[in-house]
């Protein structure tokens, strides 16, 4: 996945931003390049709008409070 977000930024380190291109003819290749660029490609944007973290806290909570298998739960 590295080769696919280096498009936006390998260029500032001495790197080929095409280098996703070795895999254009992967089934998934497509797939990759559309997820880097509608999600991770906003995640360098700090203009970007996004929503505050306090937004997620009752998500977050709701995830870990009851887990369904861990080693730090004691049975």
């Amino acid at each position: 996945m590295e080769s696919f977000k280096g498009i936006i930024f390998f260029h500032y380190l001495g790197l080929d931003k095409n280098m996703r291109d070795k895999f254009k003819d992967h089934e998934y290749f497509d797939d990759c390049k559309e997820f880097c660029e509608k999600y991770d490609q906003n995640s360098f944007d700090p203009d970007y709008e996004s929503l505050p973290l306090d937004f997620f806290i009752p998500m977050v909570k709701r995830v870990f409070a009851k887990p369904k298998q861990s080693i730090y739960k004691n049975s």
